[in-house]
């Protein structure tokens, strides 16, 4: 079975007039001004994984700093799962300095979310007090509901695009630090927080709750971070996420294979890792 754990659609209404939902909402404008920028609907979504063969997604709301528009998002996610059931995963997604932010994750926790995400800070540095603020009350909610969250993370090396914020690790360490009874999933591999898996005793205490996803990987990491990510933090805490309509299935099954996977390893990033943790199963 596969499970892709990192998916994006959105509502009719965004689709339909982008421009028209850029105005107070920096997070939205920064990823999709660009109209290169795909936006899908539900049933585009459900369409890709009828033709990858993945049998469920997890899907991600958005951080809009507009409750209504937030509340917007997320209704549409839940109707999404009900139209396919047992297809959609759906979270929901709030900007920690929206205002409401915590009372319209809790709404949609009531409603049927199956956690949040995707959450995060992409034009300031996750530490930033107010933001760091914001993002512990959501996670402390998620813990307090026995929901994970899915937590936006980028590498703070390398080339720069459309989304990757300004964070360290230092800030999202912090963040991970004073929520120990959250379950995280944490995009992009984490920024590549998982190379320090190794160090001292209280990194791994700090991390044991945290699994991290591909989303966008193929961009960002060689092949061979796939056996070495096995090394370090062990097969069964890496979630095949596609970030779709970024990536397909395909281009992440090419790297498995030139990195030469065990078949029980390859199983277990393509869905039981995921199923497991989302429980699924």
């Amino acid at each position: 079975m596969i499970v892709d754990a990192h998916v994006h659609a959105f509502p009719p209404e965004v689709v339909a007039d982008r421009a028209g939902f850029l105005d107070g909402e920096p997070a939205f404008q920064l990823l999709y001004a660009d109209p290169l920028g795909r936006l899908v609907e539900a049933a585009e979504l459900i369409e890709s994984l009828d033709r990858d063969g993945v049998a469920q997604a997890v899907v991600c709301g958005f951080p809009w700093r507009d409750p209504g528009r937030a509340r917007l998002h997320n209704d549409c996610l839940l109707a999404a799962a009900r139209e396919y059931p047992g297809r959609l995963i759906p979270l929901a997604g709030v900007d920690p300095l929206g205002p409401g932010a915590l009372a319209e994750a809790e709404r949609a926790l009531a409603a049927g979310a199956a956690g949040l995400g995707e959450i995060g800070a992409y034009l300031t540095d996750l530490d930033e007090p107010e933001v760091l603020k914001g993002l512990i009350a959501l996670a402390r909610l998620s813990a307090e509901a026995g929901r994970p969250l899915l937590l936006h993370a980028n590498e703070p090396v390398g080339h720069d695009y459309p989304g990757k914020s300004p964070m360290s690790l230092r800030g999202l360490y912090r963040l991970l630090q004073a929520c120990p009874e959250t379950r995280f999933q944490l995009a992009h591999l984490g920024g590549g927080l998982f190379f320090f898996e190794l160090l001292k005793r209280e990194v791994g205490q700090v991390l044991a709750n945290c699994v991290y996803d591909t989303a966008a990987a193929p961009f960002l990491y060689k092949p061979g971070l796939y056996s070495l990510f096995s090394r370090l933090a062990g097969p069964e805490r890496l979630l095949y996420g596609s970030d779709f309509p970024l990536l397909g299935l395909s281009r992440y099954l090419k790297d498995m294979a030139a990195a030469e996977l065990e078949d029980r390893d390859r199983e277990r990033i393509l869905g039981l890792n995921a199923a497991a943790f989302w429980n699924l199963i």
